[in-house]
């Protein structure tokens, strides 16, 4: 559960992202089947792993956890992976079993180097080691691979310095009248800025959406906020609004093959708090709503982008983001060679549902239903009569508790998207 390392977002981590990396973690148990060994950045809580193994249906006291004392700040990097604590310890328990594989967040140099140590090689490994994954978690490089294979992207550059900032934003506004900024290495939208030239609410895709006289404009400003000492690059583009937000994940496997995994919509709203600057992510909606047509055309661009990280040597899961804008045109924004927010979705699914699920299933995910703890969560599921049914096959299950914010994050599965989101609305609006 390598989430949130220098590797995905910057050596220069917020709070914000340290957060997100160890409630990555928490989510993530539900990865995990009978057996399997987990290394994750935090403790794992007792009754959140065997609550898992109660709704999926396996002995949870097989399950392994092993949480390093020295891992840093919630991220659990390629130093700590590789020291000689963590290499003993999972020696020890992987050399009474055969047949290991190691599944990682994000395919680090070190997580290869762990594989080698291990005994697990894996395809893709040789790529890792040459820090390869970077290649599709990098703002700049997917508009350079993206170009190569005719990926539909918004008008853009790269600049690397104050001045050729300046001289995109300058070319770039007249086109929509606004630009987005993005840090090359930002995760999850913090390092984005977007800027117009009126007044606007937030917008989706940025922590902050600003109004900007152009003729006034300081970019060295901007380039000293958005930079760090380890990212000296950001990507500046045309900033189009989107009827629709959505995302394709994909799956290269140890084969080679390429697996189309999910899609789904990526869902905001306002934040209550009137004088924030971005937009809050409600969570996500599988599969995705788009037409038969949208949805095709989307696949056809996205597995082309795929097809080419498979030739560099990538394995293991890709997502890639994407809207179509309310003058119709789709538009890619960026990729990761990682877990996507939908990945965990869709195993859960997959497991309690079968792997045709999306065709009479849709499953979405709720953030910050206020219950403070994962025992409040299921009682009050149970007394509502809300909780997942394995019987009927719909509810709720909640996914993991944030006990410091007092809310949890629910999963709802429903036969169609007005029950699922009246399910939603229920999980919000309760007192």
């Amino acid at each position: 559960m390598n989430a949130g390392t220098a590797q995905m977002s910057g050596a220069d981590l917020t709070a914000i992202q340290l957060l997100l990396a160890a409630k990555s973690a928490w989510r993530s148990v539900w990865f995990a089947q009978a057996g399997d060994l987990i290394v994750s950045p935090v403790a794992i809580p007792t009754d959140l792993l065997h609550y898992v193994g109660a709704t999926l249906k396996f002995d949870p006291s097989t399950v392994l956890v092993l949480a390093p004392e020295n891992a840093h700040e919630t991220i659990l990097s390629d130093f700590t992976l590789q020291s000689n604590t963590v290499v003993e310890q999972l020696s020890r328990h992987i050399g009474q079993k055969t047949h290991w594989k190691l599944c990682a967040c994000y395919s680090t140099e070190g997580v290869a180097r762990l594989a080698a140590m291990l005994g697990i090689p894996q395809n893709g490994d040789d790529f890792a080691l040459q820090r390869g994954p970077d290649l599709l978690n990098r703002k700049s490089h997917f508009r350079q691979l993206a170009a190569s294979v005719a990926l539909p992207l918004p008008s853009g550059c790269v600049t690397t310095s104050s001045d050729e900032l300046f001289r995109a934003v300058t070319s770039l506004r007249s086109e929509t009248g606004s630009v987005i900024v993005k840090l090359d290495n930002g995760a999850g939208g913090v390092g984005n800025v977007i800027l117009t030239g009126k007044e606007s609410a937030p917008l989706p895709g940025a922590r902050d959406t600003r109004r900007v006289l152009w003729p006034s404009f300081d970019p060295d400003a901007l380039w000293y906020e958005m930079t760090t000492p380890s990212c000296k690059t950001v990507v500046v583009e045309s900033y189009h609004l989107a009827r629709s937000l959505f995302y394709l994940e994909f799956e290269i496997e140890e084969n080679g093959s390429i697996e189309y995994v999910n899609s789904g919509n990526i869902r905001l709203r306002p934040s209550e708090d009137r004088s924030e600057r971005a937009l809050v992510w409600t969570g996500l909606e599988l599969p995705s709503d788009l037409s038969n047509e949208q949805c095709a055309t989307a696949y056809a661009h996205a597995y082309r982008f795929v097809e080419l990280a498979r030739t560099l040597g990538y394995c293991g899961m890709i997502n890639i983001d994407a809207i179509f804008s309310i003058d119709g045109r789709l538009l890619f924004n960026e990729a990761n060679g990682r877990w996507g927010g939908g990945s965990v979705l869709h195993s859960i699914a997959d497991r309690l549902l079968g792997p045709d699920y999306s065709r009479s299933y849709v499953i979405s995910s709720v953030r910050n239903v206020r219950l403070s703890s994962l025992r409040m969560a299921v009682d009050y599921l149970v007394d509502e009569g809300l909780l997942f049914d394995s019987t009927h096959k719909e509810g709720v299950i909640p996914l993991a508790a944030d006990q410091e914010a007092g809310t949890v994050e629910c999963l709802v599965i429903a036969r169609d998207r007005l029950v699922g989101r009246n399910l939603e609305h229920r999980l919000l609006t309760m007192l």
